[in-house]
């Protein structure tokens, strides 16, 4: 199976889990929500966990499912909003937020981008071109 092959299993396997554990009821309105996407190199996987109470229990989640190796490492964690993971041909990953779909995947871009400059081209429509793949986008339950 290629790596992207496994990441993406891993993201859709894992972020479903994640939904279903740390997701399950209504949104609070009052109260923030967390989410937060790890990565390790070693087992070719991310994770993902959504709609925690805090920052600190949607990282410890994800650290948890990763399986606390050392190359386990958080790639972003926000509230409120959509989180993107964008992968470039030439091995480089990464993700970031907004407070949409779109603002997260365009900002994932760009953060890919200062590594793979080629990334660049996908937020100008030729993501055939740039090598640019979006690997998964979630939001959490009260984002715009």
């Amino acid at each position: 199976m290629s790596f992207m092959g496994k990441v993406g299993f891993a993201v859709a396997g894992l972020g479903l889990a994640a939904g279903s554990v740390l997701g399950a009821g209504p949104a609070d309105a009052a109260g923030d929500q967390w989410a937060a996407y790890g990565f390790s190199d070693l087992q070719h996987g991310t994770w993902a966990a959504v709609n925690a109470d805090s920052e600190e229990a949607a990282i410890a989640w994800v650290l948890e499912q990763c399986g606390g190796g050392p190359d386990c490492t958080i790639l972003n964690s926000w509230a409120n909003g959509c989180g993107a993971i964008v992968h470039s041909n030439e091995g480089w990953i990464t993700a970031a937020s907004g407070r949409d779909r779109g603002e997260a995947v365009r900002n994932a871009v760009d953060k890919l981008a200062k590594d793979a400059p080629m990334a660049q081209l996908a937020n100008f429509g030729s993501s055939d071109l740039s090598g640019t793949t979006v690997v998964d986008v979630m939001c959490t339950q009260n984002a715009s």
